[in-house]
Parts: structure tokens; C-alpha cells; sequence
């Protein structure tokens, strides 16, 4: 059977949260961390798209839920493209069950049947030293992404280094285009805090987004559609905004035009530079 030319990438969005967190926020909880699911995926295809100039089959994104139900958060990184949440009952946090059986049992199958020939793997959970080479020795090329390391901690994954055919580390640059510290009530009650600013700047965020992933075709049809967000994309902005902001949209009027209007600001500056002045 011939081999795809694809590839997979793996997260354990544990480990992104906590050492993500503690570089981006200080701060390794959940409730303090802001983490754009859209944002983290697109930037990590794009990182892998680099390094090994193939198409991706999927993403693999394993979290834990107390009742097993997603939250609003994972329920977001669920409905993106080519995306699998792995989801498993438990608390997240540090003390929650290990995700590395779920992470072993889909790279070694994507090996076995040589669905994929590179794999991604951000992680720093060492009970996936010995599945690193076990899929190595079936042909699959192994790239850990790793999270650069505050300075007075050591190394977490050494073995994990060791094994991998590279490793990429990110720096707080990196994760800073997709992690950031949730607004504290202090702060939303304050007199300089306006949260138009803060939906208009998820909006844009989200444009970004969907402009790097749209066709051409899906792009002509959204203008032909204007001022009208087609009703997915519409519920795909503002769920996306939400999850930033860390509330409901729900009857805020003023603030999902504010949405809609940040979306279009975005789309038009996309419009204005396009096509690109001709080279002289």
C-alpha cells in the first residue's frame, strides 16, 4: 500500500495550556487563559506546511472534560476543518489522566496504515518515548514541537528530544498570536475598558483567519453576499468571539454590529490590496 503524502499534527492541549499559559500569562489555569482554538490551529498547519512542504490530513486535539460534555471552548476547536477532538473524562489540569494512550493509539494507527509520512507532536508527556519509535521504525518522520521553557525550569521532555527526528520550540512570540490572559473583572469594570475594542479585535482575528484558509470561490461569494454574513460564517465569527472574550453575545446588540463591522473592515482591506501592484 502506498504511503499518502500527508501529514498529522497531535496536540496535547494540556500541555499547551499550562507551559502556554505560564510563558504568554504567567499563570497556568485555565480560567485565567484566553486560548483561540482557530488561531493555534491555523498557525500550527502552517508551521508544519513549512517544515515538510506537504498537505495535512488532520488535527488531533486531546483535552479532558470533568463529564465528558466539551465546553464551549472545545465544542469550538471540534467544529473547525480537519480537525478530531479527542476528548476524555477527567479534570483539565495538572492532575488530570495522562492523554498519551489516545495520542498512542492515533499516531500508530495513522503509521500502521500509512495514512500519514510525518507527524507533529506537541507534547511533553514522556510515556510517548517508546510510540515515537516504535512508529519511526514503521517509516514515519517524528517533529516535537516543544514550548520553550521558562529559564529556572529545567528540560521536560528530554527523552522526547532525543527521540524526535527534529524538534521545533516556540517562544512566547509564537504562542502569543493565539494565548492570552482572560480580561479580569477589575479591569471589564473599569473606566478605560470598552468592549467593542475587545470583540472588534477577536473579529479581526477571526478574518484573518478565514481569509488564510478561503477560496477564492468561497471569497467572491461572501462579497457577492454583502452586506450579509452567510449564516454559518456568521455563527462561526461570532462563537469564535465569544470564546476570546470569555462571555455571551446573547442580546448585545451594539456589540455583534461591532463584530459584523470589524469582520467587513477586515475583508475590505483584503479587497483594497488585492491585486498586487504589478513588479517594475
Amino acid at each position: 500500500m502506498p504511503r499518502m503524502d500527508r501529514y498529522a499534527i497531535f496536540v496535547d492541549a494540556e500541555y499547551l495550556y499550562t507551559e502556554g499559559g505560564m510563558l504568554c500569562c504567567n499563570s497556568p489555569e485555565r480560567q485565567e487563559i484566553l486560548l483561540y482554538g482557530l488561531g493555534a490551529n491555523d498557525f500550527l498547519v502552517g508551521l508544519a506546511s513549512d517544515v515538510c512542504d506537504l498537505q495535512p490530513l488532520r488535527t488531533y486535539w486531546y483535552d479532558a472534560s470533568p463529564d465528558g460534555v466539551p465546553t464551549s471552548a472545545q465544542q469550538l476547536v471540534a467544529t473547525l476543518p480537519n480537525m478530531k477532538l479527542r476528548l476524555q473524562r477527567g479534570n483539565p489540569g495538572p492532575q488530570q489522566p495522562s492523554l498519551s494512550a489516545a495520542i498512542k493509539r492515533d499516531i500508530t494507527t495513522l503509521a500502521r496504515e500509512r495514512a500519514i509520512c510525518d507527524a507533529f507532536l506537541l507534547s511533553a508527556d514522556e510515556d510517548l518515548v517508546e510510540t515515537v519509535s516504535e512508529v519511526q521504525d514503521q517509516g514515519l518522520r517524528v517533529t516535537l514541537i516543544n514550548i520553550a521553557s521558562r529559564e529556572e525550569r529545567g528540560e521536560p521532555t528530554a527523552g522526547l528530544v532525543k527521540e524526535a527526528d527534529e524538534v521545533i520550540k516556540l517562544t512566547k512570540d509564537d504562542l502569543s498570536r493565539f494565548i492570552r490572559r482572560r480580561r479580569a473583572p477589575d479591569d471589564a469594570a473599569s473606566d478605560t475598558y470598552d468592549p467593542v475594542d475587545s470583540v472588534a479585535a477577536a473579529a479581526a482575528e477571526f478574518a484573518e483567519s478565514w481569509l488564510y484558509r478561503a477560496s477564492d470561490d468561497e471569497f467572491d461569494a461572501l462579497l457577492d453576499q454583502r452586506p450579509r454574513i452567510p449564516e454559518s460564517l456568521d455563527g462561526d465569527l461570532l462563537y469564535a468571539v465569544e470564546n476570546v472574550i470569555g462571555g455571551s453575545l446573547r442580546g448585545q446588540d451594539r456589540l455583534r454590529r461591532a463584530v459584523r463591522q470589524a469582520f467587513w473592515n477586515r475583508i475590505d482591506q483584503e479587497v483594497q490590496d488585492w491585486p498586487p501592484e504589478p513588479e517594475r
